[in-house]
């Protein structure tokens, strides 16, 4: 759902003639143009004041509510455009904007074939901001005028090296859309996995990385919520190997009674389970305990993307206290994270290991979760607030009728 308006590229084309002169004049258009933009994120009430002026030229785009649900899962989907001249730093206030879509694997091919709902995209199918998404789609521009010079801006925030050689991919829906596209380097037709869909654009950026990077498979590295007996199998036996088999922590002490008054996060690599964390929350604080991760997958930076998770669930439950205990020797993994030693925090011995205490005082979470929600948003499996549950679905069948005994 992509609308552009190019009234200056326009106005510029018709100066030259209408062959290959244009292209050129589009892209020296849009450097001079970008020089005169910036770029910025916003905040809900921005992205809501935004959302609601494009919506008055184009009245089916998504809910407001849709787009901030997105950006809290990851703050790179939206960026506000402005013109410097207009700009005030202390009080910023775009005046068009871009969204994008970091996509998994499954949700690129979801978007190749058709089957992802672009206007209330599962959660499911984008990526994280640490994580490496395997397809960007142009979910929605609105850039009326000069404001167009500052999509090349967004562009390349596309350009670090978590986005490096990732393809862009977009379906404009005016011919504005379509013009611009086409100097910023966009072909019709999107390729994916072996996929082929003719109705999207396509920016190939893959050779921008060296042939050894763009050769390996996508890193699928997920991290969710422990929902089945299976997947709790899978924790069991990753502490296992790890604890008692590397620590050598008997399995009484390892398994100490509290795993079913907890919340488990299981990490995979592909489909191979190689890490999780157990989280047990108390009135003014949740702790995090039992964070293990294979040997074989070690230094490859899971451990971090599980504690991220983990302070994200947290934080969406509406958790700013967060609190672990750190063997001494791994301390310098925690304060990466954010936490830090107690003051006054305790050193204590437990199955063999020294341990401090460690907290992280987390900011409030824009989107926690509160007395003030929909019923059906706290019915809904945990961490997976955003999307509508099986429990809600089931409203459409109503009430049963009541029948009387005897």
């Amino acid at each position: 759902m992509t609308a552009l308006d190019l009234d200056f590229v326009r106005k510029a084309a018709r100066k030259r003639p209408a062959t290959g002169p244009v292209r050129s004049l589009d892209k020296m258009t849009m450097l001079q143009l970008a020089r005169r933009t910036v770029i910025f994120t916003v905040d809900a009430a921005g992205i809501a004041a935004l959302m609601d002026a494009a919506r008055q030229d184009l009245p089916g785009i998504t809910t407001n509510r849709i787009v901030q649900t997105v950006t809290n899962h990851n703050p790179d989907v939206f960026w506000a455009i402005a013109r410097k001249d207009h700009f005030d730093i202390g009080a910023p206030r775009g005046e068009g904007f871009l969204a994008a879509l970091p996509l998994t694997h499954e949700g690129t091919r979801r978007l190749i074939d058709g089957t992802l709902d672009t206007k209330n995209p599962d959660l499911s199918c984008i990526t994280r901001q640490s994580e490496r998404p395997a397809g960007i789609y142009v979910w929605c521009i609105h850039a009326k005028g000069t404001l167009v010079a500052g999509i090349p801006l967004v562009l390349q925030k596309f350009s670090t090296p978590l986005y490096q050689g990732i393809n862009i991919f977009s379906r404009p829906i005016t011919k504005e859309g379509l013009r611009v596209l086409d100097p910023l380097g966009f072909s019709p037709g999107a390729r994916y996995d072996g996929l082929y869909a003719p109705h999207l654009q396509m920016l190939d950026r893959s050779h921008e990385l060296p042939p050894m990077v763009a050769a390996e498979p996508v890193d699928q590295v997920t991290v969710q919520v422990v929902r089945s007996m299976e997947e709790m199998a899978r924790v069991m036996a990753i502490r296992s190997a790890v604890y008692m088999g590397e620590q050598h922590c008997p399995f009484e002490e390892e398994f100490d009674g509290n795993d079913f008054s907890a919340t488990h996060l299981i990490c995979h690599q592909g489909r191979e389970p190689v890490g999780c964390l157990r989280i047990r929350y108390f009135a003014d604080f949740a702790k995090f305990e039992r964070l293990a991760v294979r040997n074989e997958s070690r230094n490859a930076g899971l451990a971090r993307r599980i504690v991220d998770a983990a302070i994200e669930l947290c934080r969406k439950k509406g958790y700013r206290t967060l609190y672990a205990h750190s063997q001494k020797r791994l301390l310098n993994f925690w304060e990466q994270r954010g936490f830090a030693r107690m003051q006054g925090g305790r050193e204590f011995t437990f199955s063999d290991f020294d341990y401090v205490e460690v907290c992280l005082d987390a900011a409030r979470h824009p989107a926690r979760i509160s007395l003030s929600e929909d019923p059906y948003v706290l019915i809904r499996p945990e961490g997976q607030w955003d999307v509508p549950g099986i429990l809600e679905m089931s409203a459409a069948r109503g009430a049963a009728p009541l029948t009387s005994a005897g």
